[in-house]
């Protein structure tokens, strides 16, 4: 994933929301919900929910199909120094 991205805008963990992630492209944020992620079970699941909420913010108008096609194709080819960069 890109370094310029987490320049841009800030991921903050949010307990509250409703599902895995949102995106709000005016504030430059990406909430998380950390506590339904590790629910669910993995790591995988944690990242995969970044990732796809930063797709968002780099194709909005992009379906959510084609979203998911990128985040399966991205996380994919990740290095885990890149993954790590996006737990934090």
């Amino acid at each position: 994933m890109e370094d310029w991205f987490l320049k841009k805008y800030r991921i903050k963990k949010d307990n509250k929301i409703k599902h895995f992630g949102e995106t709000d492209t005016k504030k430059k944020t990406i909430k998380i919900n950390k506590k339904k992620a590790k629910k669910t079970g993995t790591k995988g699941e944690l990242l995969d929910s970044i990732v796809h909420e930063i797709n968002h913010t780099r194709k909005p108008k992009s379906s959510e199909k084609r979203i998911i096609k990128m985040t399966n194709r991205s996380t994919s080819k990740m290095s885990k120094k890149s993954k790590s960069k996006l737990y934090k």
